[in-house]
């Protein structure tokens, strides 16, 4: 008897299902300061590169804060078989972080998986490079999401995909690990590797200076620079 001829509609990739371990715990002072602060703040800490670009934003409305170190699931454009390997597989306080290669056409998932996530394994809310659905439900459930867009369409559960690898999502590479920090204001990264500098450097901020001292020393900016065009012109350099 002849062996069945494989089906050539579909290549089935090579890399096998990968699934690793969590990331060893934050501290939990370090934590409970990254979740109090605003994400404005982190953004000028942590800097552009770990800044998500614009494109993503809150998906349900009123935005809802989260904080929390991401649990990375790596999927297949579309394919969210990886994102049922990682529900039961959530720790408290992880924040899921879904990177489906930034495709939209349908969604990496529905509420009724980050339910189970949240009020099972203490999911605190879902960052996902591409789209979810189901927002009404999120919404009344308080559940977090930050994302792409929606799309009510829910894709194939072939894999394979890879759990708590790096990921990209708005243009930033986001380890197993790294403290998500999200708000109405957009996505913040803070690498694991950074965590204890950023925090430092966020207690000094919480002193500030004001608004009108800020605009005291662009003033005193703004003056030098003058001076120094004067000084410029002065000298023939400028004609």
């Amino acid at each position: 008897m002849s062996a069945t001829p494989p089906d050539r509609r579909w290549k089935r990739p090579l890399a096998p299902f990968l699934i690793q371990p969590h990331a060893a715990p934050i501290d939990a002072a370090c934590l409970a300061q990254l979740r109090a602060a605003d994400v404005t703040p982190r953004t000028a800490v942590v800097g552009p590169m770990y800044t998500s670009a614009p494109e993503v934003r809150p998906l349900v409305l009123p935005a809802l804060p989260m904080a929390g170190p991401a649990f990375t699931v790596k999927c297949p454009p579309g394919d969210n078989l990886g994102v049922m390997a990682a529900i039961r597989r959530i720790q408290p306080g992880d924040v899921l972080v879904v990177d489906g290669q930034a495709f939209t056409r349908w969604c990496m998932g529905g509420f009724e998986l980050l339910k189970v996530a949240r009020d099972e394994y203490g999911m605190a809310g879902l960052l996902v490079n591409g789209a979810w659905r189901d927002m009404a439900g999120a919404q009344q459930a308080g559940i977090p999401i930050y994302g792409l867009g929606v799309s009510p369409h829910s894709g194939p559960k072939l894999g394979p995909a890879e759990l708590n690898v790096p990921v990209a999502c708005g243009g930033v590479i986001v380890s197993p690990g790294d403290v998500i920090c999200a708000s109405v204001e957009g996505v913040a990264i803070v690498p694991r590797r950074s965590i204890d500098a950023v925090c430092a450097a966020l207690s000094v901020q919480a002193g500030g200076h004001g608004i009108h001292g800020f605009l005291d020393e662009m003033e005193a900016h703004v003056d030098t620079g003058a001076d120094a065009l004067l000084g410029t012109v002065a000298g023939g350099v400028v004609g």
